[in-house]
């Protein structure tokens, strides 16, 4: 596999849902669900304590046969967490799906 897109931050995710990126127009920049990303860090801020993030590699839904990522921090509210992944990452081809539990927001660095 090659990366041939430019590092970027996804959308901050507030809520369970669909890692989307900005894509420019002409006039302005939209989110649009991101079908192929390349992650290399994950960041998150806890509301409580055992803050979870699960990311899956598919679009709208949340099934355990394809997890990709499993991250647990934080013993008290107000916590940030940065998850480095080594080497290329984790490269998801069929959306990423991003599951929060006791998380204030979530947002990811990576390729797409």
């Amino acid at each position: 596999m090659s990366i041939t897109s430019k590092v970027r931050q996804t959308v901050v995710l507030t809520a369970d849902g669909q890692l989307q990126g900005l894509v420019n127009t002409a006039t302005t920049s939209t989110a649009t669900n991101l079908t192929k990303i390349n992650i290399m860090n994950v960041f998150a801020q806890s509301t409580d304590a055992d803050a979870e993030i699960k990311i899956y590699n598919e679009t709208g839904s949340a099934t355990a046969k394809n997890i990709v990522f499993h991250g647990k921090w934080a013993a008290a509210d107000n916590v940030v967490q940065e998850f480095k992944l080594p080497g290329a990452g984790i490269y998801c081809n069929d959306g990423a799906y991003v599951d929060l539990t006791n998380c204030d927001f979530c947002y990811v660095i990576g390729t797409f």
